[in-house]
């Protein structure tokens, strides 16, 4: 039995696309293929985070979706650590 695809949302808002939103859209030249085929990815524009999060080291953009969770300061060394974690879980 085929397991569901993990559900990925990339923000493409102002905010996200210039700190890096922009680079994760370009997933296919960093990720596994097969990490690839087992999710669903898409770009967003606006997950609506920026405004309802505290000053952190993970709060801030580019923010990524992944299944529902958000995740903050996602650079495409920790969007390939989270979509693996993601697809082996």
């Amino acid at each position: 039995m085929q397991k569901k695809k993990v559900d990925v949302k990339i923000c493409v808002g102002t905010a996200c696309f210039v700190q890096g939103g922009a680079d994760l859209l370009l997933y296919n030249d960093f990720l596994d293929p097969e990490i690839v085929e087992r999710c669903e990815i898409e770009g967003s524009s606006c997950l609506d985070v920026c405004k309802h999060v505290a000053a952190g080291e993970n709060d801030k953009p580019p923010y990524v979706s992944i299944d529902g969770k958000v995740y903050g300061n996602v650079t495409q060394d920790r969007f390939i650590k989270l979509l693996s974690e993601a697809v082996n879980a």
